[in-house]
């Protein structure tokens, strides 16, 4: 078996030129020869990738896709989820005789939960899609923030649609979180093409390899939160169409809510700040806070008279409402490991790694 670590001693020949000889086997199965160009990346956290010719092509991936009959719609849409977070820019779906089923499928999920990509051929037994949207124009950061803001707003509205018997506007939350889950999809592409060296990690607005973890888990906390807020949404308008009644409940809801919305922004600001100090203390504060609110909804409930059913839901937006929190606190502890994890970089020394970009 290969080893996967090769040490090498660095040679000076000449006055300014050093040289790192590659391993024989590696240069062998990249069909490298004398004279072969090779491509050098610089990456932020100091080491090199080697890209040798053969993979240079691969860096705008293309894949296919074969839909055969009796195909579920569930596993076409994985299937076709998997390349595009995989970082293929386009992908080739061949298809089975009349799949019309199948195509209306395709772009049901094209619009619903992914961005960028548009067909550029739709025939009677194949689809391409490509991705068209540049890593520059939408890096990591960006989707952060932009996931942060649809989500506080979802927060706000579903129970301002409560409190307000608006059940169009809990319509609108509802829909909305299909646009967190386009961002959170997009995100999880980006950082997947940047683990993969389809796209340098600069390039998607990281500082180094290593923070690829903690946006993940931020991404996936938001996504949550959004659908959190969808199932308040879902559950106020439960309450709506029985039309039954919460007024008795409203205070501790609305206070519930308040601390559910500051906690989570607060998070977000923590996190693109990579303020350290500001989410330990947040930490530290939060969560005899959210223990309190908890206590009161629950004494409030206690005193009104039975009524299973308005108490039932009502303890279901009460239970999102703390499990927004709950994910508000993760975003925390990875802006903690964030910061961490930069105040740790310092100085490195050089390091040359034939870290070669996956083939598709």
């Amino acid at each position: 078996m290969e080893a996967r670590e090769v040490v090498r001693r660095v040679q000076l020949i000449g006055r300014s030129t050093y040289v790192v000889s590659l391993p024989k086997s590696w240069a062998r199965r990249m069909g490298l020869d004398r004279g072969a160009p090779l491509t050098i990346l610089l990456e932020a956290d100091g080491s090199l990738r080697i890209i040798p010719p053969r993979m240079r092509d691969s860096r705008r991936p293309e894949c296919k896709l074969t839909a055969h009959e009796g195909m579920s719609e569930g596993t076409l849409v994985r299937e076709l989820m998997s390349r595009y977070l995989y970082g293929y820019k386009v992908i080739r779906v061949e298809l089975p005789t009349d799949a019309r089923r199948l195509k209306e499928v395709i772009k049901r999920v094209i619009a619903r939960k992914m961005i960028g990509v548009e067909l550029l051929e739709d025939s009677e037994r194949s689809i391409v899609l490509q991705v068209l949207v540049n890593v520059e124009e939408l890096p990591v950061n960006s989707v952060i923030q932009r996931m942060g803001q649809v989500t506080a707003g979802m927060i706000d509205d579903s129970m301002e649609g409560l409190y307000a018997r608006n059940p169009g506007l809990l319509d609108d939350v509802i829909l909305r979180d299909d646009f967190v889950d386009k961002l959170y999809l997009y995100l999880l592409r980006q950082l997947n093409a940047g683990v993969r060296g389809f796209v340098g990690i600069e390039e998607i607005g990281l500082r180094s390899l290593e923070e690829v973890i903690e946006y993940a888990v931020v991404g996936k906390s938001i996504e949550r939160i959004a659908d959190h807020a969808q199932k308040i949404a879902t559950n106020a308008r439960q309450l709506l169409e029985m039309k039954i009644p919460i007024s008795a409940l409203e205070e501790e809801l609305r206070a519930m809510t308040k601390l559910a919305k500051e906690v989570f922004q607060s998070s977000i600001r923590c996190f693109m700040h990579r303020d350290r100090e500001c989410a330990l203390a947040l930490l530290d504060e939060y969560p005899p806070r959210l223990a309190e609110a908890e206590r009161r909804f629950v004494e409030k409930i206690m005193e009104e008279p039975c009524d299973a059913r308005r108490h039932m839901v009502a303890r279901l937006i009460a239970d999102s409402l703390k499990r927004i929190c709950d994910y508000s606190m993760d975003i925390l502890e990875a802006a903690v490991d964030l910061s961490l994890e930069e105040g740790a970089q310092g100085p490195r020394s050089l390091s040359v790694t034939a870290k070669t970009s996956a083939a598709p």
